[in-house]
């Protein structure tokens, strides 16, 4: 397999995690849900932010360590700008945005230069 196939099935791959990233990122909103969505959505930034550089996608793994970032801060109940869960939720989903824009960059690049 070259390459350009392991960068087609990456980003394919890459699409379904910003779904998931997205359902998480909403749920850490919503009482009762954030103890499920939050672990899930650590998981799966640590593991773009280190799969990304690696298949030749820095932004991506870029993007994903700032979603990182911001779940960890949370972590930090010692902050004085600790997010709320709903201040949290509305990053995630910004930043699955970004990967989304991101993806979509990648995978049509002739696209993205207009």
């Amino acid at each position: 397999m070259e390459l350009a196939d392991l960068q087609r099935d990456y980003l394919a791959d890459v699409a379904t995690t910003i779904q998931q990233i997205r359902e998480h990122g909403r749920l850490l909103g919503e009482r009762g849900a954030f103890k499920d969505a939050f672990p899930k959505l650590l998981f799966l930034a640590h593991q773009l932010k280190g799969s990304g550089g690696s298949l030749g996608f820095p932004r991506i793994s870029d993007v994903a360590r700032s979603m990182h970032h911001e779940l960890n801060l949370f972590l930090d109940d010692e902050r004085a700008d600790r997010p709320t869960p709903e201040e949290l939720s509305r990053k995630i989903v910004a930043l699955s945005d970004e990967l989304a824009r991101e993806v979509h960059s990648a995978a049509c690049p002739a696209s993205s230069s207009s």
